[in-house]
C-alpha cells in the first residue's frame, strides 16, 4: 500500500465495478465469459489503486543505500 489515498479509491472503484459480474454469476449459477472478464477487470482497478501513489508524494520510506 502506497497510499492510503489512492488504495481506498481503488477498492471503492473496484467494488463497484465487482458488484455486476458477481449478480450475474449468482443469477446464472456460473461465471460466463463475460462476467469472468468484468470480475478481472474489477480486480485490476483495485491493484492499480493498492499500488500507485498521489501526485503530491515522492519517493518511499526506505532510506537510500
Amino acid at each position: 500500500m502506497k497510499n492510503w489515498k489512492t488504495t481506498v479509491g481503488g477498492i471503492i472503484a473496484g467494488a463497484a465495478l465487482a458488484v455486476d459480474p458477481l449478480v450475474q454469476a449468482y443469477n446464472s449459477g456460473a461465471f460466463t465469459g463475460k462476467s469472468g472478464a468484468q470480475l478481472i477487470a474489477a480486480i485490476a482497478v483495485v491493484l492499480i489503486g493498492v499500488y500507485s501513489k498521489d501526485h503530491d508524494v515522492t519517493g518511499g520510506t526506505k532510506p537510500q543505500s
